[in-house]
């Protein structure tokens, strides 16, 4: 460890866990820090006290899991729109209950923020024909 010349900080390692890797010794050598998610608030107050500081750059995951993250949103979109779970409970009870199943085209997709994760959800809302709509912090912020 004393050797180590990058971090990689995964949660759910405690935050007080890398604090103490960097201040009190233990990591030295350490020129680079990477936080696994794509989110770092957890280690934000590390990353103005300690990391700042000493000049060691921070990075993190960003963009690694939205595509997947993206998929799993319009699974969840298709699962409640095409009504799963009333067609597994018919399938259960050997029943056949007319109903009438709607479309995704033409709907609304509500996304809050417009970061990576949701621009790959937009993408994907809109090959399947849906209106997107986003609601970010900064409205100047270039997409």
């Amino acid at each position: 460890l004393r050797r180590a010349e990058a971090l990689l900080w995964v949660p759910p390692t405690p935050p007080p866990v890398l604090r103490a890797l960097l201040v009190e010794g233990h990591a030295p050598a350490v020129r680079w820090c990477h936080g696994f998610y794509a989110g770092v608030d957890p280690i934000a107050a590390i990353a103005r006290e300690v990391l700042l500081p000493a000049g060691i750059p921070l990075s993190n995951g960003r963009g690694a899991f939205s595509s997947s993250l993206a998929e799993y949103a319009l699974m969840a979109a298709l699962h409640f729109n095409k009504q799963v779970a009333r067609c597994q409970q018919n399938r259960r009870e050997r029943r056949w209950d007319k109903f009438e199943m709607s479309v995704l085209r033409g709907q609304t997709l509500g996304l809050l923020g417009f970061g990576d994760i949701a621009q790959h959800v937009a993408r994907l809302g809109k090959a399947f024909g849906m209106r997107v709509v986003c609601l970010r912090r900064n409205a100047s912020k270039p997409d």
